[in-house]
């Protein structure tokens, strides 16, 4: 996981929870977690959100 975590944050990309929490150790790894190009992680969050309803 740490290695996927480095690619995609290298690439420009975004990790985090479901809620949005930032990814940042390997405790956070778990069943929502979300990776992105970055550019659409807010949307995918919302998208996520909406989902869950």
């Amino acid at each position: 996981m740490a290695a996927g975590l480095l690619l995609v944050r290298e690439g420009g990309g975004k990790v985090s929870d479901f809620s949005g929490k930032d990814w940042n150790r390997i405790e956070s790894y778990g069943q929502e977690t979300l990776a992105t190009n970055g550019l659409i992680h807010a949307e995918m969050l919302a998208n996520i959100a909406v989902g869950a309803k």
